[in-house]
């Protein structure tokens, strides 16, 4: 019962944040898609006490019977955040995957030493594809990559894209679970702005009927 109050907390917070936001004018997501409805993480969690929401929430989720792990940071503003803060508090060593090598310093795509099984840390996922590519370079060089770590996934994309590559996803929430849960806050413009790209963007996702 407390993991499902820390997430409608999760929820709740991330509108009286304004971090959850559904515009008229579109955002251009990482992979070049626009979207009406983006989830602005940086602005959540640069609170510390929303930062600690996430990180108890994502311990939460890391399966129990696993011990012997590392934790992955990948390319996003966020993950290196969480991953730090995750790593301190789990006392798990850390490797940082870069999406393509830097121009200078040791030129890798990699940093820090691969040992074994290795859970990759996101914020914020529509495609899985930054995590995809991460588990790929992790997988070439030795690496056992089963899980990824989520705050929370546009729609089944992210979560089917990760699953053919054989990574379990763990996640606090979908879009589709964060509108639902907010849709008695939402106003009447933000909520036909979500009806209409649901029906444009073909997303599978059940919405309240008022």
């Amino acid at each position: 019962m407390e993991i499902i109050n820390l997430k409608q907390k999760y929820i709740q917070t991330l509108y009286k944040e304004k971090a959850f936001i559904v515009k008229e004018k579109p955002f251009t997501l990482h992979h070049g898609w626009t979207s009406h409805i983006f989830l602005n993480h940086s602005i959540f969690l640069s609170k510390i006490e929303n930062l600690s929401l996430l990180i108890k929430l994502y311990e939460s989720l890391i399966p129990k019977n696993l011990h012997t792990y590392q934790l992955a940071s990948v390319d996003s503003v966020m993950s290196p955040v969480i991953t730090g803060i995750l790593a301190i508090e789990l006392k798990k060593d850390i490797l940082i995957i870069k999406e393509k090598k830097l121009d200078h310093g040791l030129e890798n795509i990699i940093y820090g030493n691969i040992n074994g099984e290795v859970i990759l840390i996101d914020d914020v996922s529509s495609t899985g594809t930054i995590l995809v590519n991460a588990a790929i370079e992790l997988r070439k060089n030795g690496a056992i990559v089963r899980y990824a770590l989520l705050s929370a996934c546009r729609d089944n994309t992210a979560l089917d894209n990760l699953k053919k590559a054989n990574i379990k996803p763990l996640y606090i929430a979908t879009y589709e679970e964060i509108i639902n849960e907010l849709w008695d806050s939402l106003t009447w413009e933000e909520k036909n702005i979500i009806k209409t790209e649901t029906k444009n963007k073909n997303y599978l996702w059940q919405l309240p009927s008022n």
